[in-house]
């Protein structure tokens, strides 16, 4: 049986606990928490449920030693996950009671020691997990006996992540026979929002050194779009060029001008959040710190065209991207850095401010279904550009629709 252990010293907890503003207690007073817990209860790893039984080990500690045995239970608390919800913009979900068992709910802290011995939580069900949920094991120090310790509420509660690997389906886009753009219908009237969807290219550079890879695009008929694309000319290679309505972000590079945040054969989750005031953009999760950001002003659109590539005119050959497409996703709020992290591999589609969902997993067929509204794309239905405002429709890119599942579509979440 696997075990995941998290230990951080007392020293290190007390630095930081010590100094919690919100935190009222006697400084004479030595303090109890669950340890690693300082900064955040969420823990810092991930238990993968993928096979059960499966164990996490963790201690309680003190600021300070124990004068005294200091005894400490441990409880289940679904409240404070709720409570930290709507604190932080989180959508973290309890583990239900009936699934794991506490090992120990009570410990003792043994007099002239600060740290408890290791107690314990085993999930033995993992048929809960749901695609695109966020689940925590919430544990809290319910009550402590002995000594004069009390308990630091901003650090008493252990919410331990509780995931699955999972394997889906992914678009591929093996050459530019599925270029094209498709009608969202009324679209999406967009003030503040949030643009989302998975890259893996393959070949950044198959026409040279000079290459421009068109990855996608959001637009209005004759108004705004969000463009992504590849190594745009005169950019460092390997970052992101974003055409916004009103400006341009460009994502940062490694500090060699000739390479940027990259690299091909990997998975790329591009989260673009306007908040009214200001852009940003995530990586895999992670903030970016631009090349450029020229991007000002309202940048507010009714998003109602998706396109893969580059649909105009003869443009498709010269701007290829080839690789693979996930998870695109449309909100009107603008997220949270914290739930943007939370949900690299899925989201649930009931989540607040999601309008558009579509997976882009569906294994077979030419329609891209939407998860959300049912706002379903049919790519057999789908059109290329004659010019700016001419449309055809061009079924041949259905027929170039290819589907792939591999080691590579793994995700962890």
């Amino acid at each position: 049986m696997k075990k995941y252990i998290l230990l951080l010293s007392a020293a290190a907890l007390c630095l930081a606990a010590c100094t919690q503003k919100a935190d009222k207690f006697d400084y004479g007073q030595e303090i109890a928490l669950i340890t690693g817990t300082d900064a955040s209860p969420v823990s810092k790893d991930q238990v993968l449920a993928d096979e059960i039984p499966i164990s996490y080990n963790f201690s309680v500690s003190l600021t300070g030693v124990a004068p005294e045995d200091v005894d400490v239970h441990i409880a289940y608390d679904s409240l404070a996950v709720i409570r930290y919800n709507a604190l932080n913009k989180t959508n973290y979900a309890a583990v239900p009671r009936n699934t794991f068992v506490i090992n120990d709910e009570f410990v003792t802290i043994k007099k002239g020691t600060a740290t408890s011995p290791m107690t314990s939580v085993t999930l033995r069900d993992n048929s809960f997990i749901q695609e695109g949920v966020n689940y925590v094991i919430p544990l809290s120090v319910a009550y402590m006996e002995g000594g004069k310790a009390g308990i630091l509420e901003s650090s008493k509660n252990l919410f331990i992540k509780i995931g699955k690997t999972m394997e889906t389906f992914s678009l591929e886009i093996p050459g530019t026979g599925v270029y094209s753009t498709h009608s969202l219908g009324a679209g999406y009237n967009l003030n503040t929002w949030t643009l989302e969807i998975k890259a893996h290219p393959y070949n950044m550079k198959s026409r040279g050194n000079d290459q421009l890879c068109r990855f996608c695009c959001w637009n209005e008929d004759g108004g705004g779009q969000v463009l992504l694309r590849f190594n745009e000319n005169g950019k460092p290679w390997k970052t992101l060029d974003i055409v916004a309505p009103s400006g341009r972000y460009v994502t940062g590079s490694t500090g060699d001008p000739k390479t940027g945040t990259f690299e091909q054969n990997q998975w790329y989750m591009i989260s673009i959040v306007w908040d009214g005031s200001n852009m940003s953009v995530y990586i895999n999760g992670e903030k970016d710190t631009p090349t450029e950001n020229s991007v000002s002003g309202n940048q507010g659109f009714n998003l109602n065209r998706f396109e893969i590539g580059m649909s105009w005119g003869g443009y498709g050959t010269s701007q290829s991207y080839t690789g693979r497409m996930a998870e695109m996703r449309i909100w009107n709020i603008a997220r949270s850095a914290s739930d943007i992290a939370s949900t690299q591999c899925s989201v649930d589609p009931k989540s607040e401010g999601l309008v558009g969902y579509w997976k882009m997993n569906e294994g077979e067929g030419h329609v891209f279904h939407d998860s959300v509204a049912g706002n379903d794309m049919d790519w057999d239905k789908s059109e290329r550009q004659k010019d700016e405002t001419n449309y055809v429709t061009t079924p041949e890119a259905g027929a170039s629709i290819v589907w792939v599942k591999d080691e590579k579509n793994k995700c962890a979440q």
